[in-house]
């Protein structure tokens, strides 16, 4: 559907710019045009410019016909160049349909309609501002010893991004800027994740245009019940919703890693020498991930589970949160940025790229309230 629709808005595009060589044509001028006859004065006939000035002002007509154009080639090759062209092209467009408003207004209301999706295109490469830091800095961390024990994978992921030590985590506040895709548009995002590790968590997601909150989110998994606070209503007591919200909370301990290996209730077992199976507790006893690494860097590379999408799903799907970056975070290298698909989607419907974390803060009342 977004294809067919990128595709329709390239042709207008390229309509639109034939429309405005017709206007080069006319004022330059080498053909007589009856909708756009030859005169020496605009704005109807108040504004006298004369014969060059009009070749000057067919020229305009020219260069925007040619900037739509290139545009529409821009979009269907996905180049990053073609956004600011194609803005440049409609204010041009604008203005000299406006200059000659009498034969060109509609021009003028065509290049208008073009307007509104390009002001969206560009809100939505606009950054929210990152959420305020958490008042309370990380805290001190003690270190356990790496478990001699764990499969040949994990204990090398883990001595490559902490070392032979392991530090804490007991509480974790997350925030990050991304992308979200919602109803097949892309939006910017910024986002809060509190957590106690293990045990629950707070969600604060916001999709943003132009910097600006348009759909907000506050999610809570506490005491193993999940509740959804969307823009479409509130989600709660739904099993399978609870379920999906335990698996949130263990694959986002991808940025606490450490309670991967000091929580008695976890657990890994080997598949080979590049995964592993991750085991943590559920309602029903037990649910696992299957985590790969990647063969040279010994790095995580995925964490993929079988997940309730809705709470009428028939069926669970293949979830999977792909590492996409690292960083260092609090001395320890942590994914950033993250990629989470659905396999029935097949491409990511969010971007997580960590900005700051705050470890064993405060958070009891914190994690209980709505907002930032």
């Amino acid at each position: 559907m977004l294809r067919l629709l990128i595709f329709t808005g390239a042709i207008v595009l390229i309509l639109h710019g034939l429309v405005h060589l017709l206007g080069f044509v006319a004022y330059w001028p080498l053909a007589e045009l009856t909708e756009l006859p030859y005169k020496t004065t605009l704005l109807n006939g108040r504004l006298p410019i004369g014969a060059s000035g009009m070749r000057v002002y067919s020229v305009l007509w020219l260069v925007t016909a040619v900037a739509f154009a290139a545009a529409a080639i821009g979009l269907l090759a996905k180049q990053s160049w073609w956004l600011p062209l194609l803005g440049t092209a409609v204010i041009l467009s604008l203005v000299i349909t406006a200059l000659d408003w009498n034969q060109a207004w509609r021009g003028a209301i065509l290049s208008l309609v073009i307007l509104i999706p390009v002001l969206l295109a560009v809100g939505l490469r606009v950054q929210p501002r990152p959420f305020p830091p958490y008042p309370e800095s990380t805290q001190t961390l003690t270190a356990v010893p790496l478990p001699s024990d764990l499969p040949a994978p994990v204990a090398r992921y883990y001595k490559t991004i902490m070392g032979e030590d392991v530090a804490v985590v007991e509480t974790a506040v997350i925030s990050g800027r991304g992308r979200l895709r919602i109803k097949g548009i892309t939006f910017p995002a910024r986002f809060r994740f509190t957590h106690i590790a293990g045990q629950g968590y707070r969600h604060t997601i916001e999709a943003t245009l132009f910097g600006y909150p348009v759909m907000k989110v506050n999610e809570w998994y506490l005491d193993g019940q999940a509740r959804l606070e969307l823009p479409v209503g509130v989600i709660e007591n739904e099993p399978k919703i609870d379920a999906a919200a335990n698996l949130s909370l263990w694959g986002e301990a991808v940025w606490l890693p450490s309670i991967f290996i000091t929580d008695p209730r976890v657990g890994w077992e080997a598949v080979n020498e590049n995964t592993a199976h991750l085991i943590v507790p559920s309602d029903d006893g037990e649910e696992p991930f299957t985590v790969t690494f990647d063969p040279q860097t010994g790095l995580l590379r995925t964490l993929t589970a079988m997940r309730w999408k809705e709470a009428d799903s028939e069926t669970k799907l293949l979830w999977t949160n792909e590492v996409l970056g690292w960083r260092m975070v609090n001395g320890a290298l942590l994914p950033s940025p993250a990629a989470t698909t659905w396999s029935d989607e097949g491409t990511p419907w969010a971007i997580w790229t960590i900005e700051e974390i705050a470890y064993n803060v405060d958070v009891d009342d914190y994690i209980r309230t709505a907002g930032q």
